[in-house]
């Protein structure tokens, strides 16, 4: 058995192993799963199966829950094989397919991958002139005004998120300020089979000159709040009827959702924690 502190020597065994039938070099992860990471597969398709059906006899004995490969696309030959011996796709991205095999007699407890794609909205304020920043999009033949945003990068904060957005497709820099509202839908359009989260931020401006990337939008413009709130599209209505009783009530002590970083039970870890502030009502 390989551990994951050998996981640095495993392509060096796998090289050395894979010229007969062997137990295939593996990490336990904390769920007691086995994980194979083998960036240089052999190309005799028998040493293969013979080496993954060992390698699961194995694994079986020793109450393993689950199995994942890692298999690179230069390595694809290796998924016909694993998916004979029962294993199926979890998730593929850029060059890597992972696929995984539960082992227990008992229902699977593998979560599906990301069931979610996230989104952000800047709703983008001037507040010495009550302005708000809306684009124009289409969709198909629909052209409607909206918040300016789109999809959050992996490991990109969503409040970093918004900024970089609203300023790829408008040219204004802004500062995050709060979270003001999200939506989630189902059988989201573009959505590749994920349900979406859509986070709306309120930034301040930071500038005022417009210089909009044409091959991301149609138009863009300041508009007064009040003009927003009896826009035809829902969401931008509702954002700046919800935006025209901050800038009345004040943001902070009615609308906005602040982010505090909180420490994680994980040692050394933390994340932010957005929620209304209780500090002014202590």
């Amino acid at each position: 058995m390989f551990l994951f502190t050998l996981r640095p020597s495993l392509n060096a065994l796998s090289r050395r192993l894979f010229s007969q039938t062997c137990i295939l070099p593996y990490e336990i992860d904390r769920f007691n799963a086995a994980r194979v990471r083998i960036s240089d597969w052999p190309d005799d398709i028998k040493i293969i199966k013979a080496s993954l059906s060992k390698s699961l006899e194995q694994w079986r004995k020793d109450n393993r829950t689950s199995v994942w490969l890692w298999i690179p696309i230069e390595k694809a030959h290796v998924i016909p094989i694993a998916a004979e011996l029962g294993f199926t796709y979890h998730n593929a991205e850029e060059r890597i397919a992972v696929l995984n095999q539960w082992l227990l007699p008992t229902k699977s407890m593998i979560p599906r991958f990301a069931t979610h794609q996230v989104g952000v909205g800047g709703a983008v304020l001037r507040e010495k002139t009550n302005e708000l920043l809306i684009i124009k999009e289409r969709i198909r033949n629909l052209e409607f005004w909206k918040l300016p945003g789109g999809a959050v990068e992996l490991s990109e904060d969503i409040a970093d998120g918004a900024m970089r957005e609203v300023f790829e497709e408008t040219g204004i820099r802004s500062k995050f300020e709060s979270i003001i509202a999200l939506r989630q839908s189902h059988n989201h359009p573009g959505g590749h089979g994920r349900s979406d989260i859509y986070f709306v931020c309120r930034l301040s401006a930071l500038t005022d000159e417009i210089k909009m990337d044409p091959t991301e939008v149609l138009d863009c413009k300041w508009v007064q709040i009040e003009e927003a709130t009896k826009s035809s599209n829902p969401l931008l209505r509702r954002i700046a009827q919800q935006l025209a009783f901050g800038l009345k009530n004040g943001f902070k002590e009615s609308i906005d959702f602040s982010i505090d970083r909180i420490p994680s039970i994980v040692t050394g870890k933390s994340f932010d924690f957005f929620t209304r502030s209780i500090k002014n009502s202590q």
